[in-house]
């Protein structure tokens, strides 16, 4: 099968601007459907240059990503393939501004739908009424691809895609870039998080739960890694044991993952969350908020607690005090995160491709 998937970049390329999340998932699902034997094309803006040749390059300004859609339309108006496949809304927009047919969109969540203008910025404002724009055009796509049921629900209540477009398909685990590695020895329990920093995130729960911890025990670290508009003020609390590292290179992720003992995210609104399911597949024990897909990527592996200071203190420190316990999840994180393979997700896909054709 011919397959064209329209991307921003891919993963670890350190180009900003665009959730690594997105890149993650179409670069790892055109990976796969290769090894199918599929013919694959990806294209990508041009803000650096691919070593796989199955990956092209789409001129485009770099000062802003409205205009990208325009530029990618351009490019593969004149291509041909047996499906089409965008990984966002913005890139769907240039799936449906040229008509090519059948067309896949992926839109991971809707969680700009739930968005409160009250507090936003005339900057959001902005990018808000862009999102829109282009998501009244990609409602007029074949399929509709999301992350979780959960999220599948949101996009049932909230949009107006008919449920019968909407199809689940679960991402997977890199096991060649999150895996175990031998633990190195520490005298206090490391607690971290990575990702963005930001209110969605909830990060600030897990802030103000360790600081009031720490001022009872001693033998306990936070290593907080990602930014934000948060990062800032995280470390001018300067909360004892407390560290916040910025933005963290991609070869240093792994080490991140394994040097904790427990690795909480606190999320209230996520289309999936890859985070969790990397520490889970490096055998960290993971705490999540008991909410949107959590349960769904974290299940029985882990801990879901109700987003509240007094339930994230109590838990934490439970594990704290708990190394048996921390063992048993470490076990059952191994286990979890080998459920979510790129391999079945683009078996599905495929599966979707299919019917729309």
């Amino acid at each position: 099968m011919r397959i064209t998937l329209l991307s921003h970049t891919t993963p670890y390329s350190g180009v900003t601007g665009i959730s690594i999340g997105i890149s993650k998932y179409i670069y790892n699902l055109a990976v796969e459907l290769r090894k199918m034997n599929h013919n694959v094309e990806l294209f990508i803006r041009d803000d650096y240059k691919p070593k796989e040749n199955w990956i092209k390059t789409v001129y485009s300004p770099k000062y802003t990503w409205i205009l990208y859609p325009s530029f990618l339309g351009r490019k593969i108006k004149s291509k041909f393939s047996d499906v089409y496949h965008a990984d966002y809304v913005t890139t769907g927009a240039a799936l449906m501004n040229k008509n090519k047919r059948p067309a896949v969109v992926s839109i991971h969540d809707v969680i700009p739908f739930t968005y409160n203008k009250k507090h936003m910025t005339l900057t959001d404002k902005i990018r808000l009424k862009w999102y829109m724009h282009n998501f009244k055009k990609i409602e007029k796509a074949d399929a509709i691809t999301v992350l979780s049921e959960y999220s599948k629900k949101q996009a049932i209540k909230y949009t107006n895609i008919p449920e019968e477009k909407i199809y689940v398909t679960y991402p997977g685990v890199d096991f060649n870039m999150y895996f175990p590695l031998k633990k190195k020895p520490h005298k206090n329990i490391r607690i971290g998080y990575l990702g963005g920093l930001d209110g969605r995130k909830n990060v600030t729960l897990l802030v103000e739960a360790f600081n009031d911890i720490v001022r009872s025990r001693s033998k306990i670290e936070l290593h907080i890694g990602g930014t934000g508009k948060n990062l800032k003020e995280f470390r001018n609390l300067n909360i004892k044991n407390a560290f916040f590292y910025g933005f963290i290179p991609n070869n240093k992720i792994n080490s991140f993952y394994n040097s904790l003992d427990i690795f909480v995210f606190p999320t209230l609104n996520e289309g999936f969350g890859f985070p969790p399911l990397e520490a889970m597949a490096c055998g960290v024990p993971v705490v999540a908020c008991n909410t949107s897909s959590m349960p769904e990527a974290v299940g029985d592996a882990g801990i879901l607690v109700e987003p509240s200071k007094e339930k994230m203190v109590e838990t934490l420190n439970n594990l704290i005090e708990n190394k048996n316990l921390r063992e048993r999840l470490s076990k059952k994180s191994l286990k979890r995160a080998k459920k979510f393979t790129w391999k079945a997700c683009a078996k599905k896909t495929l599966e979707i491709y299919k019917e729309v054709l």
